[in-house]
């Protein structure tokens, strides 16, 4: 089978699973928009917003993981592997301390900060934290072993485990804590069957994972990091803005007006996933069929989110009302100029997956670490209304993206 249909197969395997978890994610967001107050659902979306920023070093070093995996893979090494899962267990053991420590030495200022009305929701976000450091590491192993089916397994029993576990506790009485309690457990399920499906790399766990250098994997490790924060920053600062200088109702009004404006990653996220090793592996052999893949990618995607985004230019009423319900004047307001907003922002995945697999970071380290102090200082200028956030986001987005595809044209020279 050549490259770009093994590409275009792993893709429409993790793709079909992405039906799966965003209908999930869907059913789980619609109901809450029913059941929650338009506080609570803000500060719900809010949470997650936050829990993905402040796991952005886990994402990077994920990232990183990612591609040695790949590469030990492609040297046909699973002891390195293996080596590789268990010493960043330990690191991210650290964090995890460090972040609870933050955690409790901040609970007054970032209640206050954001609005929120129960500490419960905090250590809701912490334990999340908590629990999803395992997630990140089994992910990444699979992600770079190629175990796509496995990977796809894992996504669907963690997306439907929130709705099951989530609703559950919702229905239960629970509120917004609930519904991050139920996202807890569901982690917890994820992480079980991740290490599960690498249960062949359990006989190395006597290793002598200290031979192993990872003093690679570090060098890659930090302007991944950039990277990273950049692509965060960007992707969920929007709503801590919304949240801190708007009444709390606003923000969950452009807490729904977002969960469909997300909706396009559906399609972006697995074939990004798939890239990663692809490209990854490619640049280990010095090979380039991943560029073309990610060219078709490209062109695939963005014709399927105008077309998304002028269907809810023409009836911005339909999605906000099939998702979250009637009574959303200012969702239905919005979620037009939120979906072309996030356009170029959810197409920004593709290219970073591929400079990042090719540890191409001079290509990416410039723009993005530029966006990283731009991005918060433009959005604290121009918060009046949220129109203006959504500007200041799509101009960051189209930015970023316009800068890396023209550095495409310079791959291999």
């Amino acid at each position: 089978m050549s490259h770009l249909r093994q590409f275009w197969s792993a893709g429409a395997l993790l793709l079909s699973a992405s039906v799966g978890v965003n209908a999930a994610a869907y059913v789980f967001q619609a109901v809450l928009a029913r059941w929650l107050t338009d506080d609570d659902f803000g500060a719900v979306k809010w949470a997650n917003d936050w829990l993905g920023y402040v796991m952005t070093p886990v994402v990077a070093l994920q990232v990183a993981m990612a591609r040695y995996a790949a590469v030990f893979d492609a040297q046909a090494d699973p002891q390195a592997v293996a080596s590789l899962a268990w010493r960043a267990t330990r690191r991210l053991a650290w964090y995890a301390a460090a972040f609870l420590l933050f955690m409790a030495a901040a609970q007054s200022w970032l209640m206050t900060g954001f609005r929120l009305t129960s500490p419960g929701l905090l250590w809701a976000v912490a334990g999340l934290v908590v629990a999803q450091l395992t997630v990140p590491v089994t992910t990444a192993v699979l992600q770079g072993l190629q175990r796509f089916r496995w990977l796809a397994i894992v996504g669907l029993a963690q997306s439907w485990g929130r709705v099951v576990f989530g609703l559950g506790l919702v229905a239960l009485g629970f509120g917004a804590v609930g519904a991050l309690g139920g996202q807890l457990l569901a982690a917890f399920m994820a992480a079980g069957l991740a290490l599960w499906a690498l249960r062949a790399l359990w006989h190395h766990r006597g290793a002598n994972h200290g031979a192993l250098d990872t003093r690679p994997i570090y060098r890659y490790f930090w302007p991944a990091l950039v990277v990273s924060f950049g692509v965060s920053t960007m992707g969920s600062l929007d709503m801590s803005f919304v949240r801190h200088y708007f009444e709390p109702s606003v923000s969950g009004q452009f807490g729904k007006a977002k969960m469909i404006a997300q909706a396009f990653g559906c399609l972006v996220a697995p074939l990004a996933t798939v890239l990663f090793p692809k490209a990854a592996s490619d640049a280990a052999r010095g090979e380039s069929h991943a560029v073309r893949a990610l060219w078709q990618s490209l062109g695939a995607t963005l014709v399927v989110g105008v077309a998304a985004a002028t269907a809810c230019s023409l009836w911005p009423w339909l999605p906000v009302r099939l998702l979250a319900g009637p009574n959303n004047p200012v969702a239905e307001a919005i979620v037009a100029p939120f979906v072309w907003a996030m356009l170029p922002l959810a197409l920004l995945p593709l290219p970073v997956q591929f400079f990042m697999a090719r540890a191409d970071f001079k290509r990416l380290l410039g723009p993005l670490a530029m966006l990283v102090v731009a991005y918060p200082a433009a959005l604290w200028l121009w918060h009046g209304t949220l129109l203006q956030i959504l500007a200041v986001s799509g101009v960051a987005g189209a930015s970023a993206l316009v800068s890396l595809i023209w550095s495409l044209s310079h791959v291999g020279k």
